[in-house]
């Protein structure tokens, strides 16, 4: 990337349009460079709602050029003027630039992470809780949120790939007391990597091996009983499956084949959101069952009941999460 950007003129005027929109264009490249060099943590997201890295690239940086009631971009201003140490050259902007548009970009994948996936999302308040209660911090890096130890400032040295992380021993995330200090441990022992943990690929190594993280208590802020992933998959299946029969079933919206190959259907979806979030298409996931289903026969008669159940078995998984 060029870095003839002359940050540093643009920020103190962005009541120009040119400014602002020069601005944008720069952020929205670097998030779009950030997002690529991150891209298997969202293709499956990209996949699914049709989006592409273009969209999340401007949501990722939307907020950043929120006017407030005065029209001043106070959001991405203050973060600039706060910088510490302070920006002089335009090699501190560009730096200075990468790195917010790096943590906004990070955020932005776990938020939809969240939104997609209920038992990501359940794993990574635990996760939150133990970094909390450990007293250890996270860093962002390349677009990458990492936890590290609380008497490290920053990131430093080579920092393990996330396809090294998952091929870590499963033994090292079985331990819940000493999760965090058994994988800073060999990290740092067994490879030659600096002691730091990808923190998404880690809410999806625990998913993956399916380990039973505590609860955590909002009243207490103690850790109480444990969720088994399988149970609360079958759970909330079940209940899905409840409201087919008491909604479309019953009231003959749906024949009794219909209802099978739909019940079938919701399994399907509820294994890929176990292994991360549901494939892209509710189409194709019907179409698997239905033989001869065309597109737009499921356009017309069912993708509003597929999408409401889709939407039904993620609420229900939440639920079962929360109790």
């Amino acid at each position: 990337m060029e870095k003839d950007y002359r940050i540093l003129q643009l920020l103190p005027s962005l009541d120009s349009q040119q400014s602002l929109n020069r601005l944008i264009e720069i952020c929205y490249k670097v998030a779009l460079n950030v997002l690529r060099f991150n891209y298997k943590k969202v293709h499956n997201i990209i996949l699914r709602d049709e989006l592409s890295l273009d969209d999340v690239a401007i949501d990722s940086i939307a907020s950043l050029f929120l006017s407030d009631e005065n029209g001043k971009f106070t959001t991405i201003t203050s973060a600039f003027n706060s910088w510490q140490p302070p920006i002089k050259t335009e090699d501190d902007a560009l730096y200075f630039l990468n790195k917010l548009i790096q943590k906004r970009v990070e955020q932005h994948i776990s938020f939809i992470l969240r939104e997609s996936d209920p038992i990501f999302s359940k794993i990574m308040d635990s996760a939150n809780y133990l970094i909390k209660k450990h007293d250890y911090k996270k860093a962002s890096y390349l677009g990458t949120i990492y936890i590290i130890n609380s008497d490290h400032n920053e990131l430093g040295g080579k920092n393990i790939p996330i396809d090294e992380f998952e091929k870590l021993p499963p033994e090292l995330f079985t331990d819940k007391i000493k999760l965090f200090s058994n994988l800073f441990n060999y990290i740092s022992n067994d490879t030659d990597y600096s002691s730091a943990i990808p923190f998404n690929a880690l809410i999806y190594k625990l998913k993956e091996l399916n380990i039973a993280l505590y609860k955590v208590s909002e009243s207490t802020e103690e850790q109480s009983e444990t969720f088994e992933i399988n149970t609360v998959i079958n759970l909330a299946v079940e209940n899905t499956f409840k409201k087919l029969n008491e909604t479309y079933l019953t009231k003959g919206k749906l024949s009794e084949e219909e209802v099978k190959i739909f019940r079938r259907t919701i399994k399907d979806m509820a294994e890929d959101l176990k292994d991360g979030g549901v494939n892209p298409g509710l189409y194709k996931y019907l179409s698997v069952h239905f033989d001869g289903l065309t597109e737009e026969c499921y356009k017309q008669k069912y993708h509003n009941i597929l999408e409401y159940l889709s939407k039904l078995l993620k609420q229900n998984i939440a639920d079962q999460l929360m109790e």
